[in-house]
């Protein structure tokens, strides 16, 4: 009842989602546009204000990274990475980093905070709170702004699939913007209802949905792969380009309120197992469980209808695969505008 009443005002109003944990490496000099264009699949090469969603991989073309890079400078960036990948990623960095590329890596994690401010509500109190020029910010663009005195740097995208900002500040200031937040009227969303809103938005955690053995394509992530350019797994996924690959993760959405996966459970088609859930949480804008899965494409390409189902503690639940995200597929909330929102 909790996670769905958090999810329910984020939905509704606005909620502060907490991603202080997510690492954030400072990558920089003269050459770190022609390193990360290496070392990234998408184009990194954006101006200065804008957001990037891209992967680092391996040679096999497996995931061994998936992260958002804010393009700070000409000649710097910030790269936003998973919680516990900080000093795998560092290290995958300054490992493929030349000995003629002028590029400094630094952990800035411990010295910035994150809170994300997401809901149709957010447009009103950034205004509220006199950052209004956030809300000119288009879909995947970054500024400066300033809340309660704090300077920080707001960028206008979504893990939770709502309209609003991940602020970033510096972490001895970031109980002044909360409470700055929470006067205006947004709400804290826990870890929980964060995971529910994610797994309805199709959107993947590494960890859980993606890992080194998971190429994009795999993962439904080829909008993030500039094939024009050279990079690391590149010459590994054109090997697969011409045809499908052999798995798909896609959305299930159960039939019963009331079954609770929670991952890893088996996905059966008729009597046999054609894969298995990843994340799976209970979709409380949808009103039903949500399961990502891991599946085999020769089964959802002769598959029709609610034929799956997700075998839980030894129960057949049987659901409906979508090939995109549960919740809002064409992603309409999140990429309105601020001033879009409020006038709605």
């Amino acid at each position: 009842q909790q996670v769905g009443e958090e999810v329910r005002h984020a939905h509704e109003h606005a909620g502060i989602f907490d991603q202080s944990t997510f690492g954030k490496i400072r990558v920089s000099g003269s050459d770190a546009e022609r390193f990360l264009e290496r070392v990234c699949a998408n184009d990194m090469r954006r101006p200065p204000g804008r957001v990037v969603y891209t992967a680092m991989l391996n040679e096999r073309g497996g995931i061994e990274s998936d992260l958002t890079a804010l393009r700070l400078a000409p000649d710097g960036y910030r790269l936003y990475v998973g919680t516990a990948a900080v000093k795998k990623d560092l290290a995958w960095l300054r490992r493929h980093l030349l000995p003629d590329e002028t590029v400094t890596i630094e952990d800035e994690t411990g010295e910035l905070a994150v809170l994300g401010l997401m809901g149709p509500d957010a447009a009103r109190i950034a205004d509220a709170l006199g950052a209004g020029a956030l809300n000119e910010l288009a879909y995947f663009e970054h500024a400066r702004a300033e809340i309660a005195g704090v300077a920080l740097r707001g960028a206008r995208l979504s893990y939770a699939g709502e309209a609003g900002w991940e602020l970033t500040c510096p972490v001895e200031r970031v109980e002044d913007v909360y409470d700055a937040l929470r006067r205006a009227g947004a709400r804290p969303v826990g870890l929980f209802a964060q995971t529910s809103m994610r797994i309805e938005k199709g959107f993947l955690a590494y960890g859980h949905d993606l890992d080194s053995d998971v190429t994009p394509l795999e993962a439904g992530l080829e909008f993030a792969v500039q094939w024009s350019k050279d990079f690391i797994g590149k010459e590994a996924l054109l090997k697969h380009d011409n045809r499908p690959p052999n798995r798909r993760i896609v959305s299930i959405v159960l039939e019963d309120e009331e079954a609770t996966p929670i991952g890893n459970e088996p996905v059966y088609l008729n009597a046999r197992i054609v894969g298995k859930t990843t994340s799976a949480a209970f979709g409380y804008r949808v009103g039903k469980p949500v399961a990502l899965a891991m599946i085999e494409t020769g089964a959802l390409a002769n598959a029709t209808g609610s034929s799956f189902a997700l075998d839980i503690a030894g129960v057949r639940y049987p659901g409906t695969v979508i090939r995109g995200a549960a919740f809002d597929p064409e992603g309409v909330a999140m990429r309105l505008t601020g001033r879009q929102t409020a006038s709605k």
